[in-house]
């Protein structure tokens, strides 16, 4: 897997993992239980079966909880689901009745979406109030999806085609969004998803905490990051 250079996002203040980095070695024989977790994060975790953080877990989610900004290069496959969720649960601690979304995952397809989805309910077990999610990919109901952000989510897990159009039709805000993640970026470009992105972008305040987990880093995604 080839990694893109990490002195451009460094320079920015952005933390950038890559496979064989040396960066995250001395956390190598740390378990979730050294992370600082809540217990409800924590006890979901165990429920859902993990024991033990996978590389790009160990490295990615210690300086998300601290609320820096982190690319990361993560094939499928690696846990790179719970490495960006975990520090999402985490920053969100719980349902807030104040309106408006404070979180968004934005995933290339829609299985990706829905695999996603049943993560954010399974890691999140213990919570409470219970966070709320809501799904807008294509190929369910316009009208349903509307019903569902009426109920006050907090977070979005969403393709770039649908929640673009939601977001027009339904003049939803994401002015109160603290943390998003881009998850497998590259597809998302290779997709065709870049004007979406920006627009996407464009909503959201600019002290929001960003997450961007990618295969490979073209350059068209890499301008993207900066």
């Amino acid at each position: 897997m080839e990694a893109f250079p990490a002195t451009p996002f460094a320079e920015e203040g952005l933390e950038e993992f890559r496979p064989g980095s040396d960066k995250g070695k001395s956390s190598k024989g740390g378990g979730f239980q050294s992370m600082g977790l809540s217990q409800a994060v924590f006890r979901s975790i165990m429920r859902k079966g993990y024991r033990v953080p996978t590389p790009i877990q160990r490295r990615a989610i210690p300086p998300l909880l601290n609320g820096s900004d982190v690319v990361a290069m993560a094939r499928t496959g690696s846990g790179k689901t719970a490495a960006f969720l975990i520090p999402l649960f985490e920053k969100l601690k719980e349902h807030s009745t104040t309106v408006g979304i404070r979180a968004v995952v934005i995933s290339p397809t829609r299985e990706l979406a829905l695999q996603t989805q049943k993560f954010c309910k399974e890691l999140s077990h213990f919570i409470s109030p219970p966070l709320r999610f809501c799904l807008l990919v294509g190929g369910d109901s316009v009208e349903d999806q509307f019903e569902l952000l009426a109920a006050n989510p907090d977070v979005l897990i969403a393709t770039p085609g649908r929640m673009q159009h939601i977001l027009l039709d339904a003049q939803l805000s994401l002015g109160r969004v603290e943390y998003v993640v881009f998850d497998e970026a590259d597809r998302l470009f290779e997709m065709g998803f870049a004007t979406q992105l920006h627009t996407i972008l464009a909503t959201m305040p600019s002290g929001r905490q960003t997450a961007l987990f990618s295969a490979t880093m073209p350059g068209l995604l890499a301008d993207f990051t900066r």
